[in-house]
């Protein structure tokens, strides 16, 4: 809210000293229709009090979002060029001439040197007569490429959705996974220490002592890697929000046993989220444009029917210049016509043609990958979540023979390291658990960026 102030501020400034300039319409609004693009409410469903914020604090700030939309505003602009060329344009020319014959002899007649002024204040007018509607085509290509555009920018405004939500979920994941690895590398320098009081009593060989510290050294060298992804991801999500790297260990985030799913994913997806898709739409655009282009190639063959026309003030004298028997005009219509262009004309219209079949290979493609995207997408999330089922049901079982183990230590049948070995088994059960959940999390994300947040 405080740079839309300063813009307010800043924009009048601007004008005065000659910067064209859209603030309000290219950077400061518009968030009302990202907003509707990538479907904002559906971000609810993983029950997380940060990571909509994060989503559209992305969308409002995000760079690269930002100038996908100053490319469709370019785009725009290029549809005004486009239809100026079907109004006459109009030109004003004052001219000022110092005008000196030279002496000359005609027979026996010398005519004198003359020296005069003139004074011209013309307007020059000209138009192109659209009698075949050729730049009326060109006017409708450039608003297909600008249709074009705006799906380009709906498709980037999802994908950084999407890569900022599994960002999040990522790095939730990783502050659990961090603290269960910090959990099982106590534990197994804690192994470490004990085999090596059993190596001194002589209850434990070299082998087993070397065996546990390499244990032990692989645990610290996982964790440190963990931590790194861990500061990688934040590093990333930093600057989608627009902020600096070295504020990201401050960013705030929930609980990653708190992040849920809570809607239902349909066992089918509906044909019209392939429709609508916006790399579906976008290919259409272009493959409209194609069509325009190679009918414009073909009225190319046509003459042109330019109208000029001038009409304005001329006098030898400065006081007579508004005079209206001073006053001359002109007007002409011709018609034009290509004789030879050594093959320019016929090269190009193949050359659209060509371009047309390119763009119908490149719809036909994105057609068919939408089709796959989302079946992959269902896959993963079917058997994905048949792998965390498991896996939760693993970590339940194995917490059940856990409770087992600590009672037969507390009775004194089994050893505190046998009871920590096992324990070590249960933490690397949950920390798959963990992965397992954030795939599926993850899972559902993909299907929400394959179905153009129509999910």
């Amino acid at each position: 809210m405080i740079y839309k102030y300063l813009i307010k501020i800043a924009l009048p400034i601007l004008l005065l000293f000659g910067v064209p300039v859209e603030f309000e319409r290219v950077f400061a609004t518009e968030l009302q229709m990202r907003v509707s693009n990538i479907n904002i409410e559906w971000w609810d469903n993983f029950s997380d009090p940060y990571l909509k914020k994060y989503i559209y604090t992305a969308i409002s700030n995000n760079h690269e979002i930002k100038r996908a939309a100053l490319k469709t505003e370019e785009y725009r602009q290029m549809i005004k060029i486009s239809r100026s060329y079907e109004y006459p344009s109009v030109m004003f020319s004052p001219a000022f001439a110092r005008i000196k014959t030279a002496q000359n002899q005609f027979f026996d007649i010398e005519t004198a040197t003359l020296r005069t002024n003139l004074y011209a204040i013309p307007l020059f007018a000209k138009y192109e007569a659209d009698i075949f509607l050729k730049n009326h085509d060109k006017t409708k290509s450039a608003k297909k490429e600008f249709d074009a555009a705006a799906y380009e920018e709906k498709a980037a405004d999802i994908t950084i959705s999407a890569d900022v939500a599994a960002l999040y979920i990522n790095i939730t994941k990783l502050d659990k996974v961090i603290k269960t690895q910090e959990k099982i590398n106590n534990i197994r320098k804690e192994i470490f220490e004990l085999t090596k009081e059993r190596y001194k009593a002589g209850l434990a060989s070299v082998y087993d002592v070397t065996y546990t510290d390499r244990l032990h050294t692989e645990s610290q060298i996982e964790l440190n890697d963990l931590k790194r992804q861990q500061k990688l991801y934040l590093h990333q999500l930093a600057v989608y929000i627009d902020k600096s790297p070295s504020c990201a260990d401050k960013l705030p985030r929930g609980e990653f046993d708190k992040i849920e799913y809570t809607a239902k994913i349909p066992d089918c997806i509906s044909s019209e989220a392939v429709v609508f898709r916006p790399d579906i739409m976008k290919a259409e655009a272009d493959l409209e444009k194609a069509k325009i282009d190679i009918r414009i190639a073909r009225k190319e063959f046509l003459p042109t029917v330019p109208i000029i026309g001038t009409v304005g003030y001329n006098s030898l004298l400065l006081k007579d210049l508004f005079n209206w028997e001073n006053i001359f005009a002109l007007i002409g219509v011709s018609a034009m016509q290509k004789v030879f262009t050594g093959g320019y004309l016929s090269a190009n219209l193949k050359k659209k043609k060509y371009i047309y079949e390119q763009m119908f290979e490149t719809y036909k493609q994105a057609d068919l990958t939408a089709i796959q995207e989302i079946n992959d997408a269902l896959c993963m999330i079917k058997f994905d979540t048949a792998k965390d089922k498991n896996n939760l049901k693993k970590v339940r079982l194995e917490t059940d023979n856990f409770n087992i183990i600590v009672e037969r230590f507390k009775a004194g049948i089994i050893s505190y390291l046998e009871m920590i070995q096992f324990q070590e088994t249960l933490l690397s059960l949950q920390t798959e658990k963990d992965e397992s959940k954030a795939q599926r999390l993850v899972d559902y994300i993909t299907l929400y960026k394959a179905t153009g947040a129509k999910l």
